[in-house]
């Protein structure tokens, strides 16, 4: 159970299943076992349409669509007007670059960004899941393709905008490990710690003493 407003970071090593929960999360997975519950009600009881627009993802494999910038960032939802895109775009480090970039907003993008660093359609990527206010953010390694600079910059710029956001991330990089106050591992499917996030760490840190 992850409770609103909860900062929640899922460790684990590759092929654990931290991938698979976020995607459950998202709908795009069905559990084989059990259900998923959004305030009480299982999620696949509730419009795709109104359970994108409570969370905002950005996944592991960033995908951007052929079209703008702009409407990379929008995706045509409503009440996302260009103010709310640009404040999106400065808190992910979009608005950064965009003004180096031939037409800006209004660049036309193919074959997933091409031409584009791995780092900027991260950015991108962080903007569309932060444009619209949404309740509940998903992140699977968000900032795996960003330089230590740009990923700093980042993380000072997300600190209030969480407030009074649930917030679940899967990350190996330590610095995002700042913005939440509970860690879970998983380990084939399974948590197999939770708890603070200080006391986890400090017990996954812990020397292992041989037996004599």
């Amino acid at each position: 159970t992850i409770e609103p407003g909860e900062h929640v970071a899922l460790l684990g090593r590759v092929g654990s299943g931290k991938s698979t929960v976020a995607k459950m999360l998202l709908g795009l997975y069905e559990p084989e076992e059990g259900i998923i519950l959004l305030d009480g009600t299982d999620i696949r009881q509730l419009d795709p349409i109104s359970l994108r627009r409570k969370i905002g993802s950005a996944m592991q494999e960033t995908l951007l669509l052929s079209g703008s910038v702009r409407e990379n960032i929008v995706l045509g939802r409503d009440g996302i007007d260009d103010e709310e895109m640009i404040r999106a775009a400065e808190i992910s480090g979009t608005h950064q670059f965009m003004g180096q970039i031939a037409n800006g907003y209004d660049r036309r993008l193919a074959d997933r960004g091409e031409g584009l660093s791995g780092g900027q359609r991260q950015s991108i990527a962080i903007a569309r899941a932060l444009a619209g206010r949404p309740s509940v953010l998903v992140f699977d390694e968000p900032s795996s393709a960003m330089d230590n600079q740009t990923e700093s910059g980042l993380l000072d710029r997300l600190g209030d905008e969480m407030k009074d956001r649930t917030f679940l991330v899967i990350t190996h990089r330590t610095p995002f490990l700042r913005l939440v106050s509970r860690v879970m591992i998983l380990d084939q499917g399974r948590i197999v710690a939770d708890g603070p996030r200080d006391q986890v760490l400090a017990k996954l840190n812990r020397p292992k003493v041989a037996a004599v």
